[in-house]
């Protein structure tokens, strides 16, 4: 089986959330639509995973009541792509090396809301772990796949599809 790594997950759904709360659309259009693509390479990314990740980070950010709730979902989705999880600069180039392989370990949903709302809590007391508001995975060459996925149309008839 070829599942997606941790770090794709986390950016995938916290460009989900960050798209729910700025378009007009329901989590369904984005998690079917975005699923669509990312299946083709990753088994685990079916609509009802993203859509339980996306929706357990809107409910957290709902609990904390904080007054940014896009700065964390923007940072977050920077953090994992920077960073792998000791801290140290996540590799995406090199000979023969696919930053987007597939993982051999499946990472569950509640693994990526952790992560989250672990990263949440500590950007709160540590502002340097924000990313620059004109960040983008389309800034880095290597995940140029990726970036198409999260920068697809999405439109309510989305929604309905699975």
């Amino acid at each position: 089986m070829s599942y997606a790594p941790d770090w794709i997950l986390n950016v995938v759904c916290a460009k989900i959330v960050e798209r729910f709360v700025t378009e007009s659309l329901p989590i369904e259009a984005f998690a079917n639509r975005m699923s669509q693509e990312l299946i083709l390479k990753y088994t685990d990314c079916q609509p009802e995973k993203l859509c339980v990740i996306t929706k357990n980070m809107l409910y957290f950010l709902a609990e904390i009541e904080d007054e940014h709730p896009l700065y964390y979902c923007h940072s977050f989705a920077y953090r994992s792509v920077a960073f792998d999880k000791t801290g140290r600069h996540r590799q995406l180039k090199g000979f023969f090396f696919d930053p987007l392989a597939p993982a051999k370990k499946l990472n569950s949903s509640e693994s990526v809301v952790a992560s989250f709302r672990a990263f949440v809590f500590r950007s709160r007391s540590n502002t340097s772990l924000g990313a620059f508001s004109d960040w983008q995975v389309r800034d880095h060459k290597e995940l140029a796949n990726l970036a198409d996925i999260l920068d697809l149309r999405v439109t309510l008839e989305d929604a309905g599809k699975t």
